[in-house]
């Protein structure tokens, strides 16, 4: 499985603080949070991808942007807002 992460915007407007998904592409798993979530649509989740509100990391290191990059099982997302500031 791949655990999704979420913080900050996107975990309020999910109402949870992570979600399990079955590995597979990019696209694949941002189409099933959005099934699984629907509060992130369309603030975070828009027409398949991320909105610009958003950025996506996996296992904290690497920002994903490719939707046909391909996310292994075992792997960790994190979902944060793309805000200025701090």
């Amino acid at each position: 499985m791949v655990t999704v992460e979420l913080y900050g915007l996107p975990r309020l407007r999910a109402g949870a603080e992570r979600c399990e998904l079955a590995p597979g592409r990019l696209r694949e798993l941002l189409a099933a949070l959005a099934a699984a979530l629907p509060g992130l649509v369309p603030d975070i989740l828009r027409d398949g991808g991320l909105s610009e509100h958003a950025l996506l990391a996996v296992d904290g290191r690497d920002l994903l942007t490719d939707p046909e990059a391909q996310i292994p099982d075992g792997a960790v997302l994190v979902l944060i807002s793309a805000q200025a500031g701090g």
